[in-house]
């Protein structure tokens, strides 16, 4: 039989086939960024602004109202890899349903590479180079790769929405942007608007107990059903005693939100299972 699992989205219920991620975490953490956000850029030339300061209610409230609301989202990325020793580009087809399933493949020379599909609480991955996969509990894979956040935040950074780590939060302005600041016993974050449109322009993080810092720059919005704005274009940089220095860029097109997407899942019978 080549079918081993087969999961169709238009079926998917509460208690849905439980999934996990494999052995291509490596492919998934540094093509995919489930968990990359970028590191903070220093050294700013102090300008001077022309912006009346807002509360950091009056902020957040531009960030709630700015986000992208989708029962489901599907595109296409061109994605962009880069680190000390390589640059490579690769294509993905990404497909959300809210709250529910996060769908994607990756492809090299238009041919697969791997299919990644991920529950709230399950995760697979499907690798196609070495005819293997992988299916592991979400808890258990956020747990072995300090992952901070789940299901709900890697769906935020997929649509381009903001990932709040803390309700503490202090407002400024910085040169033409509002800047929001929260800080807990383990992360800080920061999340800068532009003065003008009020979108966000850029996200840090700083992970202290494991010593990672995670940024991601986003631009080229363009407009989305209901007069929502959409980030075409973003650029994750993660610092990481592990990884060392690493970059993605990732281009969307051909973006749809609220289109049902038929999303299958099959394991091939040869396909050994590494976990």
């Amino acid at each position: 039989m080549v079918n081993i699992l087969k999961y169709e989205i238009r079926t998917l219920g509460v208690n849905a086939i439980k999934l996990p991620v494999l052995k291509i975490v490596n492919f998934l953490l540094l093509l995919c960024l489930v968990w990359v956000v970028p590191a903070c850029k220093s050294g700013r030339l102090a300008r001077k602004t022309s912006l009346k300061p807002k509360s950091e209610k009056v902020l957040i409230k531009h960030l709630l109202d700015n986000q992208v609301a989708a029962e489901w989202f599907s595109g296409k990325a061109k994605l962009t890899y880069r680190d000390e020793y390589s640059r490579q580009s690769f294509s993905a087809n990404i497909r959300i349903r809210k709250d529910s399933v996060i769908w994607m493949n990756f492809k090299k020379f238009s041919l697969e590479a791997a299919r990644v599909l991920i529950t709230p609480d399950s995760v697979f991955i499907l690798d196609h180079i070495n005819s293997q996969y992988s299916i592991e509990p979400f808890e258990y894979v956020q747990r072995r790769y300090n992952l901070p956040v789940g299901f709900q935040g890697l769906q935020a950074m997929i649509l381009g929405n903001p990932v709040f780590f803390s309700q503490n939060t202090e407002a400024a302005v910085e040169e033409q942007r509002y800047v929001m600041s929260q800080k807990t016993g383990r992360y800080a974050a920061k999340y800068w608007l532009d003065g003008a449109n009020m979108l966000l322009q850029e996200f840090m993080v700083e992970d202290f107990r494991n010593h990672r810092k995670m940024s991601v720059e986003s631009s080229d919005y363009q407009s989305l059903e209901h007069k929502q704005r959409f980030s075409y274009f973003r650029s994750f940089n993660l610092s990481h005693p592990g990884f060392g220095e690493i970059a993605l860029d990732v281009k969307f097109s051909k973006v749809e939100i609220n289109v049902p997407k038929s999303v299958n899942f099959e394991i091939p019978a040869r396909y050994k299972r590494i976990n």
